[in-house]
């Protein structure tokens, strides 16, 4: 993303690989989900029984979402205002009935709030460096993840929605990992193209430096010396 940090970059990373290791087999960032936005880690897999986010004895599909934030100030951005959560979770259903009234009151609400109220996944997480979050401050739902010197820890366990839309997520996810190949394959075509018109430069440099070599006309004949005639 444009005008992003190294750290950004990195929590991310760090979000993907953590789901990895915790058994999610579909993974991407920068994941677009309507009406939510973009979500920076998004995981989706089947966990076998007892070994689940819930421990039941069955086998459980999960689907979780981790947002990164490298600054306090990040994180308080994707927070509502006091109230917007009651009272999007009242006009919700009047809302519903009018034309683009979803929009008015999404606007108002914060990422985190906004997960909430459309719940696309079981598990919800932040991620963030030492000092930058705290437990007390996280939004209803939402865990806490914290990167330091050796890798990710659980700061605070996510409570678990029952609610997710599995396909809806895994679609996103395809999605975002096509546009990611094409614009990685866009990029090392653009790659070569820019080395094979550097080497035909290199070439015709080669060129105007070389100095023209004439041929010699055609060789003139060589007279032959006579032979003396004998005499006797």
């Amino acid at each position: 993303m444009a005008g992003e940090t190294d750290l950004h970059k990195l929590l991310k990373r760090e979000a993907c690989r953590w789901m990895h290791r915790m058994g999610y087999r579909c993974i991407a960032a920068e994941v677009r989900l309507s009406p939510l936005g973009i979500i920076d880690a998004v995981g989706t897999g089947v966990f076998r029984p007892n070994m689940n986010y819930l421990f039941v004895q069955k086998e459980l599909p999960q689907a979780c979402f981790i947002e990164c934030k490298a600054t306090r100030s990040d994180f308080l951005r994707d927070l509502s205002d006091d109230g917007q959560m009651r009272m999007a979770i009242d006009v919700k259903a009047a809302q519903r009935r009018r034309r683009g009234g979803r929009r008015n009151y999404m606007a108002k609400l914060g990422k985190f709030d906004s997960c909430l109220i459309h719940p696309m996944a079981n598990i919800h997480y932040v991620l963030a460096p030492p000092d930058i979050v705290k437990k007390d401050e996280l939004p209803a739902r939402w865990g806490l993840l914290t990167l330091g010197s050796g890798g990710i820890f659980v700061t605070k366990r996510a409570g678990w929605l029952e609610t997710a839309h599995m396909r809806a997520v895994e679609s996103a996810i395809a999605r975002t990992l096509t546009g990611d190949i094409y614009r990685a394959d866009s990029r090392a075509i653009d790659s070569v193209n820019r080395q094979i018109f550097a080497q035909q430069q290199q070439l015709a440099e080669r060129i105007k430096l070389l100095k023209p070599i004439f041929a010699p006309g055609p060789a003139s004949p060589i007279a032959m010396p006579r032979k003396r005639a004998s005499r006797g």
